[in-house]
């Protein structure tokens, strides 16, 4: 990335926010507010102009002191206010740089578009901006800034909350004009779709905000701006010694007389049709995604099984969580296939219209020829199948692709004997597990105060996930009252 700007041509929309329209959405203790402020005063001291700085908070009571000490105006981090200033303030400066950067709350849509929580947002009326569109809009002739960095620690995952509306999730859209063939974006998430972005809550800070800081101090002040691909490389380096199960992840764009390069592959590019997650809290099972990450790297086709035989484990609940932290492997996309209705064939089939570029079916082929051209034809990268719910492996049989090929098979079922394929055999949650689960289902106060009564539904339950988010629901139905 070969981007040079001028400090005095650079501008910052630096937004933090931890204080919500609703309290339940709070960030505890806080963190968002402190590493906006951290960054705005990063920018004026690499000469950015105070008045080039737009700084947008929502701070918890307890942080107040913050905006009389970071030295810069502080505005509200309404809906309303930020999407003014990128309209009426932004747009109509000519510059070398914009520097985005946001802290707080996200999510990614089931049509996989990241939205960012603003101030305002409660359970009424979510107000988010659309990232996808922002970054568009960035990027068309209706904006002057030429060039973008935007770095965003939030959260890309399919909350509970909002399961079934977030297709449709309204909120601020930016309408772009024609692209420009003169810009450069370089956005760094702090998480690939379906991770929750980790806080440090006694540092007051995100643990991704705080790798981006100390990467841009340690960068050369001989550059502005910092090389960001550098940037990126140490915050991913300080993520693999955290251990804390979310990835940074960026992509790059530039585009020069219309043709477009893309550096490291764009994660709002991987096609894939995973199911939203059914599950409120996921616990228990990081070592199952480890040991199944490991079996599809050694194997073309694996097999998610019940030890049980009776079903509620959470097979399907594995692979969708396997698939969502494991999405960027598969650039060929993620194609979900289930044995409920239309036939496996037709649904691959129309994945591949649906979905890949350039992907022109022939007519007058019987299915299995087009099955045939979909295996032949399909795009670049690897690809990652799931079979879900198999019953009957002859259903399957017909449609697995050619051994050695670009495509890695997943399948679940509660079949644990005679299977042809290595497997996972899963069971029950260990007893801390099932514990964990319960306190994410019911509160950790009532699991702390009622210690001995939740271990022994936990038994009662025989461990397994969907007992326990049974007894929740029959528990919450009566108004909290389980006995």
């Amino acid at each position: 990335m070969e981007l040079m700007a001028k400090p005095e041509r650079t501008f910052g929309l630096i937004v933090g926010i931890e204080n919500y329209g609703q309290p339940a959405f709070n960030v505890k203790g806080g963190g968002p507010a402190n590493d906006a402020v951290e960054f705005a005063r990063w920018l004026h001291r690499r000469d950015v102009p105070r008045e080039n700085i737009r700084l947008c908070l929502s701070v918890l009571e307890e942080n107040q002191q913050l905006i009389g000490e970071c030295g810069l105006r502080v505005e509200v981090a309404t809906e309303q206010n930020i999407s003014d200033i990128v309209t009426n303030f932004l747009s109509l400066k000519s510059g070398d740089l914009l520097y985005i950067f946001w802290a707080g709350h996200g999510l990614i849509t089931s049509e996989r578009e990241r939205r960012l929580f603003c101030a305002d947002a409660n359970e009424r009326n979510y107000q988010n901006l659309n990232l996808n569109s922002l970054l568009v809009y960035l990027a068309s002739d209706k904006f002057q800034i030429r060039n973008h960095i935007c770095i965003v620690d939030a959260c890309a995952n399919f909350p509970l909350l909002l399961r079934g509306q977030s297709g449709e999730l309204p909120g601020k859209t930016f309408f772009s004009g024609q692209p420009r063939k003169d810009t450069q974006q370089f956005v760094l998430l702090a998480t690939r779709e379906g991770e929750t972005a980790k806080v440090n809550s006694e540092n007051k800070t995100g643990y991704f905000s705080q790798a981006v800081r100390e990467a841009l101090e340690q960068a050369s002040t001989e550059i502005f701006p910092p090389n960001m691909r550098e940037v990126t490389e140490a915050v991913k380096q300080q993520f693999i010694s955290l251990d804390k199960k979310q990835l940074p992840t960026y992509f790059y764009s530039c585009s020069w007389d219309g043709d477009i390069e893309k550096s490291h592959f764009n994660p709002f590019d991987i096609p894939h049709n995973i199911p939203q997650s059914q599950a409120r809290k996921f616990v228990g099972r990081d070592e199952e995604i480890e040991q199944l990450c490991q079996l599809l790297q050694a194997n073309d086709v694996v097999a998610i099984s019940d030890v049980t035989g009776q079903g509620g484990v959470g097979k399907t609940e594995l692979a969708i969580q396997y698939s969502l932290k494991y999405l960027q492997d598969y650039s060929g996309g993620c194609c979900w296939l289930n044995p409920q209705g239309i036939d496996f064939g037709t649904q691959l089939v129309e994945f591949a219209v649906v979905n890949l570029p350039n992907f022109n079916l022939r007519s007058k082929l019987t299915l299995s020829g087009q099955v045939a051209y979909c295996w032949r034809n399909w795009q670049a990268g690897k690809v990652l199948l799931v079979f879900d719910d198999v019953k009957d492996w002859m259903q399957i049989k017909p449609y697995l692709p050619p051994k050695g090929s670009l495509f890695k098979v997943l399948i679940t079922t509660r079949q644990n004997t005679g299977l042809r394929y290595p497997s996972l055999p899963l069971g029950e949650l260990s007893p801390d597990a099932a514990l964990e689960l319960l306190a994410k289902l019911l509160g950790d106060e009532y699991v702390q105060q009622e210690t001995e009564i939740a271990k022994g539904i936990c038994k009662l339950m025989g461990y397994i996930p969907i007992g326990l988010y049974q007894i929740a629901a029959y528990s919450r139905n009566r108004g909290g009252v389980l006995c």
